[in-house]
C-alpha cells in the first residue's frame, strides 16, 4: 500500500515539475513588433524655417522699444572701511643667548599680547617674525622680555 501511494505522490510530483518547467520555457511567438515611421529630414528643416520665419516677421513688425530687464535691480553700497583691518607691518625679534625656558617665555608673552608670530631657525639662534599694528605692543613685549631677564631687539622687516 506504501508503495502505490509512494508512486502516485512521485507521479504528481514529476507532472508538477514538468509543468511548471513547461510555463518557463515556453517559446510562443509573441513578440510585440513595433515599428516606427521616420520623418525626412528634409521636412523637418522646412518646418523649422517656417518657424524661424514666422518668429523673426513678428519680430520685425513689432517697433515697440519699451523693455524690461529679466530680473530685478539691486543697488548696495557697503563701506568696506569699516571692515578693512589696518595695515600690519612685519617685526623680527632678534633673541641673543636662547634657552628652552626663554623660548617657552617668549612663546607665552606672544601669545599674551595676541600677535600673530612664526618662529625660524637661522644658524645657532632662533629669529621671530611678528606682526604688529603699533609700536605701543611692540614695546610691551620688549619689557615684558626684560622681566624675564631675555635681552632682545625688535627690526622692523621691509618688503
Amino acid at each position: 500500500m506504501q508503495k502505490k501511494i509512494l508512486s502516485v505522490f512521485f507521479t504528481i510530483l514529476f507532472f508538477g515539475v514538468v509543468g511548471v518547467l513547461y510555463s518557463f520555457f515556453d517559446y510562443t511567438d509573441d513578440e510585440i513588433v513595433e515599428t516606427k515611421e521616420y520623418p525626412s529630414p528634409i521636412d523637418k528643416k522646412e518646418k523649422i524655417q517656417n518657424l524661424g520665419k514666422s518668429w523673426i516677421s513678428s519680430l520685425v513688425k513689432n517697433r515697440n522699444s519699451s523693455y524690461f530687464y529679466p530680473v530685478n535691480e539691486l543697488y548696495m553700497h557697503i563701506d568696506l572701511h569699516k571692515y578693512i583691518a589696518p595695515k600690519v607691518k612685519t617685526y623680527k625679534l632678534i633673541i641673543q643667548n636662547v634657552d628652552r625656558y626663554s623660548l617657552f617665555c617668549v612663546m607665552q608673552t606672544l601669545q599674551a599680547f595676541n600677535l600673530p608670530f612664526v618662529f625660524t631657525k637661522q644658524k645657532k639662534a632662533p629669529t621671530i617674525y611678528m606682526g604688529s599694528d603699533t609700536k605701543k605692543r611692540l614695546k610691551g613685549i620688549k619689557s615684558a622680555l626684560a622681566r624675564y631677564g631675555i635681552d632682545s631687539k625688535i627690526i622692523e622687516e621691509w618688503k
